[in-house]
């Protein structure tokens, strides 16, 4: 990995030492990928990134220390990633949910894998903290079926935010199984979606039903 570029002239101390801990970030966040959480040493990190431990450990604490950081910039990225789904249509929503989780996990599959596999060991992923990936996950699921109650494409026979909670399930249980290597992301989206439209179909209005089995169907072929 190439070396940071130092800034120079008018810039401050502080921006090179942004760019320093920006490019020894990066170095961790590659280690884990290959690597894995567990096997990542800080000494590894030093040699890689050719600073001295005690540097790596002025500029970040401990190994928790930086992956906890890692975590906290993934959960930003994954949040950008899940903001304005498309709420005109249920389906619509579902393939923006899933898609744009799909496209960031493409972007660094390994770094992603390991790093959820890391913060479900050491439970970072709080499922109450308002900020975290599933606080948002499930808002977003609970927008798409109050609009689609809204919208007459459901019969809200059944509670909004009790069908949310089973939309959310579909993705959570679905990017377990890719974490720990049991599908591949292809198999993800497929995986999601299905569970996604035989949710809405318990509540869905005839058009609506239809249109889910047909969906599921094209799935299925696929």
């Amino acid at each position: 990995m190439d070396s940071p570029v130092i800034a120079r002239g008018n810039i401050t101390r502080q921006a090179n030492k942004r760019l320093r801990r920006q490019h020894i970030l990066n170095i961790a966040k590659n280690l884990i990928a290959t690597e894995g959480f567990e096997a990542f040493t800080l000494t590894q990190l030093a040699r890689e990134a050719g600073v001295s431990g005690p540097t790596v450990y002025n500029l970040f604490g401990k190994k928790d220390d930086i992956f906890q950081e890692l975590v906290s910039e993934m959960v930003t990225t994954i949040g950008v990633a899940l903001s304005n789904p498309d709420m005109s249509d249920p389906i619509a929503g579902a393939e923006a949910f899933t898609d744009n989780l799909l496209h960031l996990y493409q972007q660094d599959e390994a770094f992603y894998r390991a790093a959820f596999l890391a913060a479900d060991r050491t439970r970072l992923f709080d499922h109450e903290l308002p900020t975290g990936i599933f606080h948002q996950s499930l808002q977003i699921a609970k927008r798409i079926c109050a609009d689609a109650k809204a919208d007459g494409f459901l019969y809200g026979n059944i509670e909004t935010a009790k069908l949310a909670e089973q939309l959310f399930a579909c993705q959570r249980l679905a990017r377990q199984d890719w974490v720990n290597g049991y599908i591949d992301l292809k198999r993800y989206r497929k995986q999601v979606l299905i569970g996604m439209y035989i949710t809405y179909a318990a509540d869905a209005r005839p058009d609506f039903h239809k249109r889910l089995c047909e969906e599921i169907q094209q799935l299925k072929n696929k």
